[in-house]
């Protein structure tokens, strides 16, 4: 197949895919959260898309620390969930007891005055 890239995530971490494709994916990664750490990730200039892969944890607002939180405090996070990060958004990952692991995309987006206007072609 020629163009085609396959990149061992698991291996490598994460891949840069502006170098093959010219949509709008800036990042793609395999993260992972040891047991009972934390990572803030805010869209303020771009958009993020989350999936989990393995373990579990939590997404909560920034402002609910992890250690005054009550256990219900934002959504939990196991294998198979996902989450989306609209521009604007903000959000505290907290891995479990068994860890946390997710594919973690990162979108970029358009500032107004490069969308295209009315009538122009995209």
């Amino acid at each position: 197949m020629p163009g085609t890239v396959l990149t061992d995530l698991h291996r490598r971490g994460a891949a840069d895919p502006g170098c093959l494709l010219s949509g709008p994916l800036r990042g793609v990664g395999l993260q992972w959260l040891d047991p009972g750490r934390s990572a803030e990730l805010a869209a303020d200039d771009v958009e993020h898309a989350l999936y989990v892969t393995a373990g579990s944890g939590r997404a909560a607002a920034p402002d609910a620390a992890p250690d005054t939180a009550a256990p219900d405090d934002g959504i939990p996070l196991v294998e198979g969930t996902a989450l989306a990060l609209p521009l604007g958004t903000r959000t505290v990952l907290t891995a479990g007891s068994a860890g946390l692991e997710y594919f973690h995309a990162v979108l970029a987006v358009p500032h107004p005055a490069d969308a295209p206007k009315e009538g122009e072609p995209r």
